[in-house]
């Protein structure tokens, strides 16, 4: 604790007096019948190099027509302090301004401590009014994760870091850390065995939740040198397979104690894999893993710092906030350790174990169902819920209404496990109703997708088409089956883009050709979908969204 204290006490007078870009070089711009003046008022200490100035009107450079104030020397640069007007007649402005124009500002400066922010860029839209020139802000849509990129570059570090543990407390609201709790229980409850306590829980979920983080920041690095998403090379086949095979093992650790009789040298490895002085590293491993395998959940915080990583290079900045983000997100994680260190031994332990043992075999089918079809995964599912019933005490005498209750809930389970299974056989692709024909679940038709692998097509398509939606999507995406399923099956989302030419990215496999159009188009992971409009992009749209969200976009 006193370390947190005296690190935060650091971030704050280290990053205090650090200033933003926007109070370095505040920008004021006024109009008259003579000219457009552009004025930076510049805060003490701070300067802007001269060489780094740049004006366009439109893509005219402008700048060697200008007149500048003769500004001052610094290590044998020309640089303006305090103060700098900038005055673009209005004779001139009449040679390049067609009805209107856009207006680009580019400028760089340091200050005198030693930091140099960012390059930044301006844009305004100019336009004529009467006698005057005026500007407005340059209504070119940024994506969300561009505005977040951009505030890596231009707020101070502590702000930055605050508000990624900020973005991470709400992504923990959604469904991206839901996987990792039954994981986390699984743990717990597998490595209490005699006394669990709350210490103890609580140690197992730090460590698991600062793995977690750990994964997310090493991802960012990669970033930053291979521009792609490391999460979607992880949904290899072979990768999915292997971690799902380590469920099923901790799934054993849970009934080890139990109803299973295991060879004595497995149930000797197990012991000793799972040992609460050397199984910290299983804890720490399985959380390094969670958070790459089984929860690759992109949303636009974690699309930003990608972005800005990809762009920049420069893997510090971006390696911290991603690890602060993926820290909030771990915040739940931490209260189900201290919920499940209240456990007191007795014989209903072990049935909390058998339990949260069928959960980690629920959890390996999960994982294979993004590499195995559908109806086979609902009769692997079918099958599992027919052993949990029995093992859970299905057909053991109920004495009372507590477990009459139990038996009631058992046998609804057992109910559904058998339809499951049936419709599994019957060729059946939907959890919500196994039993219907697929025939009557794809009369609904939804947007209809063209699917290409070639960048020079798609680039094409946008050139020439008056309107573009690129879907980039994968197997193994969660968001992407809602998206499928639900939003663009959505009658009122296939009225609106029925004009769109619709194009569709499958990058499940991750291959040289699709990390190149995943580059090109700025995209870390799918599900992400770009509108263009007369090849310019309008939208876009990184993780799931709902329909009624979707429909209130300006496209």
């Amino acid at each position: 604790m006193r370390f947190i204290v005296l690190a935060l006490l650091f971030l704050q007078f280290s990053f205090a007096n650090v200033l933003s870009v926007k109070e370095a070089f505040k920008l004021d711009i006024f109009s008259s019948e003579q000219a457009l003046l552009l004025k930076f008022d510049i805060a003490d200490k701070t300067f802007l190099y001269h060489n780094q100035l740049k004006i366009k009107i439109d893509d005219k450079d402008v700048s060697a027509f200008l007149n500048y104030p003769q500004g001052e020397i610094k290590q044998n640069q020309k640089v303006y302090l305090h103060s700098l007007e900038i005055a673009l007649s209005n004779l001139m402005l009449n040679d390049y301004v067609k009805n209107t124009s856009k207006l680009t500002l580019s400028y760089q400066g340091c200050s005198n401590d030693g930091l140099c922010y960012a390059p930044q860029k301006r844009e305004f839209t100019l336009y004529k009014k009467g006698k005057i020139y005026e500007v407005t802000s340059y209504q070119k849509t940024q994506s969300e994760e561009e505005q977040i990129a951009f505030s890596l570059k231009s707020e101070n570090l502590a702000f930055v870091l605050f508000s990624f543990f900020t973005y991470g407390l709400l992504l923990s609201l959604t469904p991206c850390t839901l996987p990792m709790i039954p994981i986390l229980s699984s743990i717990i409850v597998a490595k209490n065995t005699e006394k669990p306590s709350k210490k103890t829980a609580f140690l197992l979920s730090f460590i698991y939740v600062f793995s977690m983080s750990l994964a997310y920041a090493l991802a960012g690095v990669l970033a930053s040198f291979l521009g792609a998403s490391v999460q979607a090379f992880l949904q290899q086949t072979w990768l999915l397979i292997g971690f799902s095979l380590l469920f099923v093992f901790f799934a054993f650790v849970c009934f080890s104690n139990v109803n299973f009789e295991l060879p004595k040298a497995l149930q000797s490895f197990i012991q000793q894999k799972t040992n609460k002085r050397k199984g910290v590293v299983g804890v720490a491993l399985m959380g390094f893993l969670s958070a790459l395998i089984v929860g690759p959940c992109v949303a636009a915080p974690l699309a930003g710092a990608l972005l800005y990583l990809a762009n920049s290079g420069s893997p510090l900045l971006g390696a911290m906030a991603l690890f602060v983000l993926s820290f909030g997100m771990g915040v739940p994680l931490l209260f189900v350790g201290l919920g499940l260190g209240f456990l007191k031994p007795g014989f209903w332990m072990d049935k909390i174990k058998i339990f949260f043992g069928f959960v980690m075999l629920a959890m390996a089918l999960w994982i294979l169902s993004r590499v195995v079809p559908l109806n086979y995964i609902l009769i692997a599912y079918g099958i599992l819920g027919v052993f949990f019933v029995v093992f859970m005490g299905l057909f053991d005498t109920a004495f009372n209404v507590i477990q009459k209750i139990k038996k009631a809930l058992l046998i609804l389970v057992l109910t559904y496990s058998l339809m499951l299974f049936v419709g599994g056989v019957l060729g059946a692709k939907s959890f919500s109703s196994p039993l219907n024909l697929s025939a009557k679940e794809t009369k609904k038709q939804g947007l209809v997708f063209k699917e290409l692998q070639d960048l020079n097509q798609i680039k094409e398509k946008i050139k020439n088409e008056e309107k573009v939606l690129l879907y980039f999507t994968a197997s193994w995406c969660e968001y992407c089956k809602l998206l499928d399923s639900k939003v663009f099956k959505d009658e009122r989302v296939v009225s609106s883009f029925a004009d769109y030419e619709k194009i569709k990215i499958d990058v499940s496999e991750n291959s040289p050709t699709q990390l190149k159009i995943m580059k090109e188009f700025e995209v870390f992971a799918p599900p992400v979908l770009i509108f263009f409009h007369r090849g310019e992009r309008q939208e876009k749209i990184t993780g799931y969204i709902e329909a009624d969200m979707l429909l209130k976009k300006d496209l």
